[in-house]
């Protein structure tokens, strides 16, 4: 039987199934950070996860609150009066791009971090808004076909680019932009995505011209990380194409939500190294490289350039192929690739 410190990102992630089929996108990234479902002996206790190193509990309400689709960006908000680990566990090796310490790192080991403080003390947490109830449509736009509708969407959203980049909007923060929007000098027209915002239906129709036509690069898993989250669950499903520079902290919970990208076709990757591991790579490379291995059901998988005093992943290199056997395998099956005490056998 595997030690329970030992256990790899899959079989981490096995143990919530059955429990967290409400909240998967959440199960997903907390098995991507070391925790494990905590199934309680008894109906009356709470449940949740428990980090498989330290064994610090969190209850299931505040994951949800942390890492689910909320439909707010407050993300400091979220983390407040909880940790999903001690101060010393070596899990937090694999960062958590939505903390505080990981938004402000400048600033919360000063000031910041006697305020968060106080106010993680007075925290009680905001109650849940109840989901409003859909109306019918009456308006005269969806009398018009579908077809119609799209072509008006598509005349009044802004047009993306065949390669849209997306940046950090700054250093500091959880927000992010396209570089086109970043370089644009003079007064931004913020306008023209105020349709999506009339209601749900019309978001769902127009969004897909947003998200599923366009490849969205990343020069990194964190910022890939921020832009899946500030899209929420509608248009994770529509994202196809996806170019990211990986190889930092941010990987394991990267990959985690990209897997919720349920449509997602084709995976450009960007890695600062030959092979899937080095030797005595440390935990977090091991779990973000397991997080990638775990996606499955593409069509393709290409290898970018990157600059790398290493060498970079590419075609040449043996483990470029099998890293695209296993995430062109079929979607749901479980990989090939074995992991021996938390570690993968490559």
């Amino acid at each position: 039987m595997t030690p329970i410190t030992t256990l790899s990102y899959p079989e981490r992630l096995t143990t919530f199934s059955d429990h967290w089929d409400d909240c998967l996108t959440t199960a997903r990234q907390l098995a991507a950070i070391g925790h494990v479902s905590d199934r309680p002996p008894l109906e009356s206790l709470e449940p949740g996860s428990r980090c498989i190193s330290c064994s610090q509990f969190v209850r299931k309400e505040l994951s949800t609150r942390a890492f689910g689709d909320n439909g707010t960006q407050d993300y400091m908000q979220h983390f407040r009066g909880f940790r999903f680990h001690t101060a010393h566990c070596e899990r937090l090796q694999v960062r958590i791009p939505l903390e505080p310490q990981a938004l402000l790192a400048g600033l919360y080991a000063s000031q910041l971090g006697s305020l968060v403080s106080k106010f993680e003390e007075m925290a009680s947490g905001k109650p849940a808004r109840e989901a409003s109830q859909r109306l019918p449509q009456t308006s005269s736009l969806f009398s018009l076909p579908t077809e119609l509708r799209l072509e008006i969407y598509a005349q009044i959203l802004p047009k993306l680019d065949e390669v849209t980049e997306v940046l950090p909007l700054n250093r500091d923060s959880s927000r992010v932009i396209t570089r086109a929007g970043y370089e644009k000098t003079g007064p931004r027209d913020t306008t023209k995505h105020n349709i999506l915002r009339t209601c749900r239906a019309i978001n769902d129709e127009a969004s897909d011209l947003l998200y599923s036509h366009s490849t969205f690069q990343f020069a990194s898993s964190k910022t890939m990380y921020l832009f899946l989250r500030s899209i929420g669950k509608r248009g994770r499903q529509l994202v196809h194409l996806v170019d990211v520079h990986c190889g930092s902290r941010e990987d394991a919970m990267a990959f985690a939500l990209l897997a919720s990208c349920e449509q997602l076709r084709v995976l450009t990757i960007r890695l600062p190294r030959p092979k899937i591991l080095l030797p005595r790579s440390p935990l977090w490379c091991v779990d973000g490289m397991s997080g990638l291995l775990e996606l499955s059901g593409l069509e393709a998988v290409k290898f970018g350039h990157c600059e790398s005093a290493f060498g970079c992943m590419d075609d040449s290199k043996p483990d470029a192929e099998v890293i695209r056997r296993e995430l062109t395998r079929p979607r749901g099956t479980s990989g090939s690739i074995r992991t021996i005490n938390g570690c993968l056998d490559v």
